[in-house]
């Protein structure tokens, strides 16, 4: 092989590497700050594909060095190194520097507002199908609110399979709970109908669960809620570990209480 098709070949396989790297570098990025923040803008096929696409990276760059290595060391074989004229690469660096930093924060913009774009266009969804189940169950609605006045042990058991019934109208609504107010020692509490009934109906007995709101999210607008206050619907998702809530006001005419839907999520919008 001619000594100028060996230096070409170097120049080349150097070239590659330095690109194969800099992606691999921007990949390392992206999921550095996805697994580290607990996010992900990207859906199920997409994740795959790219960590898919990851671990092929690194058998490309493993190939490719050793490939200039072996190409470098025939060139120093041969000893003519010296009396080739080949130019300063500090210019080339810090030009893939300054394209790599610039790519890098690219990156990072793309990955939280997708990530929130993602969740926004979730919650929006969910929200749609939990007020398309309610109106057509309007009548249930107010059969809520005078079970709830009503205190007796039956009409909770009830109220447990008004929430499992409400909860199943739609294959991709989330996780319901019916959160009530009470009061304890003449201080309002919170109580929710969750997914288990803590009662029994041969003892006339039934022990309530309580609602722990977050403060900064749903506490205050609880109390004002339960205090007489008039609302609208509150949601909120939480960024990192992709909790969304929408909590849904009701009156009734026996009583306050708020359709609390909540729902995991673990892909976002980006990709296939």
């Amino acid at each position: 092989m001619k000594l100028e098709t060996k230096v070409q070949l170097s120049k080349a396989t150097f070239s590659l590497l330095a690109l194969v790297t800099f992606v691999f570098l921007l990949g390392v990025l992206v999921f550095v700050l996805c697994v580290g923040l607990q996010i992900n803008p990207f859906k199920q096929a997409t994740s795959a594909f790219l960590l898919t696409a990851f671990i092929g990276l690194i058998g490309v760059v493993a190939v490719l060095v050793l490939f200039n290595v072996a190409t470098n060391i025939n060139l120093i074989a041969d000893a003519k190194i010296a009396g080739l004229n080949i130019e300063s690469s500090s210019h080339v660096l810090r030009r893939y520097g300054i394209v790599f930093l610039l790519t890098a924060l690219l990156l990072v913009g793309l990955i939280f507002v997708g990530t929130y774009l993602s969740k926004e266009r979730y919650i929006a969804v969910i929200r749609d199908q939990a007020n398309e189940v309610l109106r057509e169950n309007d009548n249930i609605l107010e059969k809520t609110g005078a079970l709830l006045a009503s205190g007796d042990v039956a009409d909770f058991k009830k109220l447990y399979e008004i929430r499992e019934f409400l909860e199943h109208q739609r294959s991709g609504l989330p996780r319901l709970s019916i959160v009530y107010a009470g009061e304890f020692e003449g201080k309002l509490t919170l109580y929710k109908i969750g997914t288990n009934f803590h009662g029994n109906l041969e003892k006339n007995t039934y022990i309530p669960e309580y609602f722990e709101c977050t403060k900064g999210l749903d506490c205050d607008y609880l109390r004002r809620f339960f205090s007489g206050e008039k609302v609208g619907i509150l949601q909120q998702f939480t960024f990192r570990d992709d909790q969304y809530y929408i909590y849904i006001p009701h009156v009734g005419k026996g009583a306050r209480f708020v359709l609390v839907f909540s729902r995991m999520n673990s892909y976002g919008k980006f990709g296939s």
